[in-house]
């Protein structure tokens, strides 16, 4: 399938979804926190402008890496403006299933880091990490968009949960 744009119409609902994605995010910041949702989708939705895309499941794969890098980019900004502290808690879970693990916005680097490590085991794995957590993609948005299956998709996730918490805990 040919590149083409999403339509104006749709991109009109997909930045409210992102702009939901940024919010989970950033939800638990502290008021000193200086980035905000609004920020970091408008920075994501600017780097994803230029761009043409197949369809919305590509376009929302292409969003979570950039709101990924996004995220660890404040971050580096941040820690090298020496202005550490108490950061965000988020969830490595988007919400339903209640069990899922957290962690500082401070640590954004260590996952960052811990995901390109998976990269390297298995790169599918992080890409469904990436999409579902900083993209807030569901398991079927996340199959279509890696040509997988939905169940194939959930066990990824299942297991990347899993090698990550142990990744970031030992």
């Amino acid at each position: 399938m040919a590149n083409e744009a999403i339509p104006e119409a749709d991109m009109e609902r997909i930045y409210p979804e992102l702009r939901k994605v940024a919010a989970f995010h950033l939800k638990r910041q502290s008021p000193q926190g200086s980035l905000q949702p609004t920020a970091l989708i408008n920075e994501t939705w600017l780097r994803l402008a230029r761009h043409q895309w197949k369809s919305r499941s590509h376009f929302m794969a292409a969003a979570s890496t950039t709101m990924r890098n996004v995220l660890v980019d404040h971050v580096r900004a941040r820690l090298a403006e020496k202005r550490g502290g108490e950061w965000t808690r988020l969830n490595i879970d988007t919400g339903s299933e209640p069990e899922g693990m957290t962690f500082r916005l401070g640590q954004v680097l260590d996952v960052h880091h811990a995901l390109e490590r998976l990269s390297q085991l298995d790169a599918r794995k992080a890409r469904v990490v990436e999409m579902r957590f900083f993209g807030g993609m569901d398991f079927d948005e996340i199959a279509e968009a890696l040509n997988i299956s939905r169940v194939t998709a959930k066990r990824d996730w299942q297991f990347s949960r899993a090698w990550l918490y142990d990744s970031l805990t030992s």
